[in-house]
């Protein structure tokens, strides 16, 4: 009996021997809804390795943080250096000028060529060619008179002599051009300027000049809005000009009393009217003073006619001219 119980107390002690180092022990670590089990060994490390492990587990569970923006840095390009820049500019600017220059050139050289190939020869074509000129200008399609001054051909062919078609007797107004108004270049119209529009003794003998001996086929009177010339002999009411200027009143001599102020109309609608009255009286002076004139006029060579010229909208419109002379005119 006490050997039995000797044998089974033995047996006791060798079921419940402490585990060693080198078993594992199980660590149960609850995440949540879920567990999981971790083999520990014993040892002086254990702690510390615990706490990592903690930690980079409570790391896991940290919420996540959205990542930043990524700004997009946008670099301006560099300035390029002024000097460069203004010499890339002029010449940029140089060639334009060249190839617009070459173009203008090429133009007038070919509108050279439709004038020699089709001459104006009647007063009728010669009209027609100042109207479709006054067309172009209002309409801000000049030809003619682009810059064909510096066509070294058309110089070259107007040395030799001038056949203008037309002349044009106008007003010393700064803001009048025949050139320009009837869109023609060097050579075309034979041009008289007198205050007023009004020939002396030496413009009649310009006109004469021209329609006899250059063979100008058309005369043209052009008048003009808001006129100092006839707006200075409203104003006078007859009271003598000083200096020379009395000469405007004697050209004009008769027109003031001749055209009656309305009292319906306004000083400008008045002013408008003895503008067409002169320009229409000039054109009459011509033809009664100038029996060269009047001579190619019957004959069908040569028109007289009065016109004005709007200076707000470029046009011309030009106006039949009376058989019989104005009254008071000298």
């Amino acid at each position: 009996m006490l050997s039995f119980l000797l044998t089974a107390g033995l047996c006791f002690v060798s079921t419940n021997e402490p585990p060693s180092h080198e078993e594992a022990t199980k660590v149960v670590v609850k995440e949540g809804t879920r567990t999981s089990s971790k083999a520990v060994k014993h040892s002086p490390a254990v702690p510390e390795e615990r706490a990592k492990t903690e930690k980079a587990e409570g790391a896991e569970e940290a919420p996540k943080t959205l990542p930043k923006p990524v700004r997009r840095v946008v670099r301006k390009p560099k300035p390029m250096h002024a000097p460069a820049t203004l010499a890339a500019s002029e010449a940029v600017q140089q060639r334009l000028m060249l190839d617009n220059v070459k173009l203008q050139q090429e133009v007038a050289q070919a509108q050279m060529r439709v004038l020699l190939e089709n001459p104006i020869l009647t007063p009728d074509a010669a009209l027609a060619e100042l109207v479709a000129g006054n067309k172009r200008f209002m309409d801000g399609k000049r030809v003619r008179s682009l810059m064909s001054n510096q066509d070294p051909a058309v110089r070259d062919s107007l040395i030799k002599g001038q056949a203008p078609f037309a002349v044009i007797i106008t007003c010393s107004d700064s803001r009048l051009s025949d050139n320009l108004i009837f869109d023609q270049g060097l050579g075309r119209l034979f041009t008289i300027r007198e205050a007023g529009n009004c020939p002396d003794i030496q413009g009649l003998a310009s006109v004469e000049y021209a329609v006899e001996h250059l063979g100008s086929k058309l005369v043209v009177v052009l008048g003009h809005t808001a006129c100092g010339a006839v707006k200075a002999v409203k104003e006078a009411h007859g009271k003598p000009m000083p200096g020379n200027l009395w000469s405007l009143q004697a050209a004009m001599a008769g027109i003031e009393t001749e055209i009656h102020e309305d009292p319906n109309e306004t000083p400008t609608e008045h002013l408008r009217r003895m503008e067409r009255g002169n320009a229409l009286r000039q054109a009459r002076i011509i033809m009664d003073r100038s029996e060269i004139v009047r001579h190619l006029v019957a004959a069908g060579k040569v028109k007289v006619l009065p016109a004005l010229y709007d200076l707000s909208t470029g046009r011309v419109t030009f106006m039949d001219l009376p058989a019989e002379a104005p009254a008071g005119h000298h």
